[in-house]
């Protein structure tokens, strides 16, 4: 089966859960922090696919694995993969219900990348400038690459808007056909 669909199907079913019992914006945050534990922590996609652990010891580890009290929605859909032997889709099921509540809830993700981090005053200029021309709620992702030298890359949606150091010179270079 495709993992795109299966994960499809299992956040639609969890997204479908938590919105009966107004829990769905809990689940997005603690999948968020799944999912930032998750890219930290390479070695708990290794232990999910030993066949040696159980199955509740898998349910242990992934529900200490968001770092917060997980929840009963949480520790239900975790185990319900569990049971399924569909743990290898985990992230992917994480991803998509982040993509789908973001949908259903009208949020436009904004990606804003620095060389080094932003004074708070700084970040706070970006998203005002920001806000004021997206007519949708915005949820702000701060990622740090070193490569761009100075400056900021800004990702709205499809768009990318490059303000970086690293991005000037690129152009000045193909414009001198280096």
């Amino acid at each position: 089966m495709n993992e795109g669909l299966i994960a499809r199907r299992y956040a639609l079913a969890l997204l479908k859960v938590a919105r009966k019992h107004h829990a769905e914006e809990e689940i997005y945050r603690k999948m968020k922090l799944f999912e930032q534990n998750f890219i930290s922590h390479p070695d708990l996609q290794k232990a999910l696919m030993n066949p040696l652990l159980s199955a509740r010891d898998k349910e242990v580890l992934l529900t200490t694995a968001i770092g917060i009290e997980p929840g009963n929605f949480y520790v239900r859909g975790i185990r319900m993969v569990i049971e399924n032997h569909r743990e290898m889709y985990l992230r992917s099921i994480c991803l998509m219900y982040q993509r789908l509540y973001r949908q259903m809830y009208g949020i436009e993700r904004v990606k804003i990348i620095t060389a080094a981090p932003l004074a708070p005053e700084a970040m706070e200029r970006i998203k005002k400038m920001v806000t004021g021309h997206i007519r949708k709620r915005i949820e702000f992702v701060e990622k740090i690459d070193p490569e761009i030298i100075g400056g900021f890359i800004l990702r709205i949606g499809s768009e990318q808007f490059d303000y970086s150091v690293s991005g000037k010179l690129k152009e000045v270079g193909s414009s001198w056909g280096i």
